[in-house]
């Protein structure tokens, strides 16, 4: 696996929650963080995160029912997509679940809000 680039302030890191036995919309939305708006300190950490992630990509998925996994991509500022990652939810690191929580849900087609 290849790590994701360094985030860069036009960069988009998208996060996607799918699976599971309920369909949430609120929950399977894209999920997007504008670099732009954060600070090289916080895309640092974010890029540590999403670094820490992949360690988790490649581990065998619990059987189960209701297994919900999250789809990881790094975007440049026209929208193509430069690194893919799919994790199983138990295996995300807990910090990057919260920036999925605080990320922006507005921009499902990658325009800013």
């Amino acid at each position: 696996m290849s790590q994701p680039p360094p985030l860069t302030p036009v960069n988009v890191v998208r996060l996607q929650r799918e699976g599971g036995v309920a369909h949430l919309p609120g929950l399977a939305r894209p999920r997007c963080i504008h670099c732009a708006r954060y600070s090289e300190a916080q895309r640092d950490e974010l890029w540590h995160l999403l670094s820490s992630a992949e360690s988790g990509a490649g581990g065998e998925e619990v059987p189960g029912a209701d297994r919900r996994r999250f789809c990881l991509s790094v975007e440049d500022a026209n929208g193509n997509s430069l690194w893919l990652l799919t994790v199983a939810e138990d295996a995300m690191p807990q910090e990057l679940i919260e920036w999925w929580r605080r990320a922006d849900t507005s921009a499902e087609n990658g325009n800013a809000p």
